[in-house]
């Protein structure tokens, strides 16, 4: 007897644990069928306005579908967050119609005990969500976007490329082809430091190596600063300033950084220190990988406050008023925490704040309801006896 007893709480947490995660993965196979099929519109929406397009090569029903299916990995760790809060929704609704949150509540198990190991649960599909899904949404981006390339091609656009070896541009002009490589850069004043630039004629046979301290960027032209020249003679010549006349067509210096969906989590501190020794902002890929990181919590955030709201009531019926308001709440924290990193991103806020702000302000609000629905349970137990 003293053994049922004991295992009565483990058996019941199992059962209301899987009661939950049927919910979840119901709620999750609607979104990825739903979003899967929008995509796929999306794509031959795409693929009709190529019509007389000769040089792209022609995409056919199972590309497109391909194309698609490509993105679900990645679609999956986005929506996980809506997939908890709309299965946890419909799963607490369940519990009021057949009492199961009234029976646990009057054996003396507080809603905290039967919320614990769902939220330990959860928190390990988050984790599951940043190890192992990042890396293979990741892989699965880059292959979608050679086929968008080869499909739909892709904006031409004059920007400074950033590897590990500094900044590297390409530029065609009538007299000349010539390569930029700078070391460091400044954004917000559009400064390059340290530039090398291999200067070749129209056959790309080289003509000088033109090697300079500082360049001041405009959108046509380039000002360079104690310049080292070396042509293809090995005549070297020395200058205080120099210019090259470059179109760029925008004022603004751009350089062209790997999307942040596109680096893998372990990759991110690395990243994130060769652009930062090289003078970028790292504002953006910051944010994204403090928001990579607060995924499990989001997704605890999601449970506790739907349970806040639907179970804080007894009552049988279903009302109405009270899963619009979980549903609001939930999607209010989503799109209020891509405002704030928005906010991030311009440097408005410090990324710091920026990225793990949204989540902590849903995961203590959620908590602060839960103890909350427990202490009244408390207080009224302790005024009947």
């Amino acid at each position: 007897m003293v053994l049922k007893i004991i295992n009565y709480p483990i058996i019941l947490y199992k059962y209301l644990t899987k009661d939950l995660f049927k919910f979840f993965l119901l709620a999750l196979l609607f979104l990825i069928i739903l979003i899967f099929f929008v995509d796929l519109i999306e794509l031959f929406r795409r693929s009709s306005n190529k019509v007389g397009v000769n040089y792209l090569s022609k995409a056919n029903f199972f590309d497109l579908v391909g194309m698609a299916a490509l993105k679900i990995i990645g679609n999956i760790q986005k929506i996980l967050p809506f997939a908890v809060l709309i299965g946890s929704i419909a799963c607490f609704n369940q519990w009021r119609k057949n009492n199961y949150y009234v029976i646990c509540k009057t054996s003396g198990i507080s809603l905290w005990k039967i919320l614990s190991p769902i939220l330990v649960s959860f928190f390990f599909i988050g984790i599951f969500s940043i190890i192992i899904l990042n890396p293979f949404s990741t892989l699965l981006n880059k292959k979608y976007e050679i086929l968008q390339t080869t499909f739909f091609g892709k904006a031409n656009l004059q920007e400074f490329s950033f590897d590990t070896k500094g900044f590297w541009i390409k530029h065609k002009s009538k007299e000349n082809n010539i390569i930029i490589n700078a070391n460091k850069i400044n954004e917000k004043t559009n400064t390059l430091f340290d530039l090398n630039i291999f200067e070749y004629t129209k056959n790309n046979s080289f003509e000088k190596r033109v090697k300079a301290k500082k360049g001041v960027f405009t959108s046509h032209k380039l000002l360079l600063f104690d310049i080292n020249s070396i042509d293809k003679d090995s005549k070297i010549t020395n200058m205080k300033e120099y210019s090259y006349l470059i179109n760029f067509g925008s004022s603004q210096l751009k350089v062209a950084t790997k999307q942040p969906d596109k680096i893998f989590l372990f990759d991110f501190p690395y990243y994130l220190i060769n652009m930062k020794s090289f003078g970028i902002n790292i504002s953006k890929h910051l944010i994204h990988f403090f928001k990579l990181i607060c995924q499990p919590f989001l997704i605890i955030s999601m449970i506790l406050l739907s349970a806040s709201l639907m179970l804080r009531n007894s009552e049988r019926k279903v009302e109405v008023g009270i899963v619009s308001l979980s549903l609001v709440l939930g999607f209010s924290l989503y799109f209020i925490g891509d405002f704030i990193f928005a906010l991030g991103f311009s440097e408005k806020l410090p990324p710091l704040l920026a990225g793990f702000g949204p989540t902590l302000i849903g995961l203590f609000s959620g908590c602060y309801l839960i103890s909350d629905i427990d202490e009244i349970k408390h207080v009224k137990r302790k005024g009947s006896i």
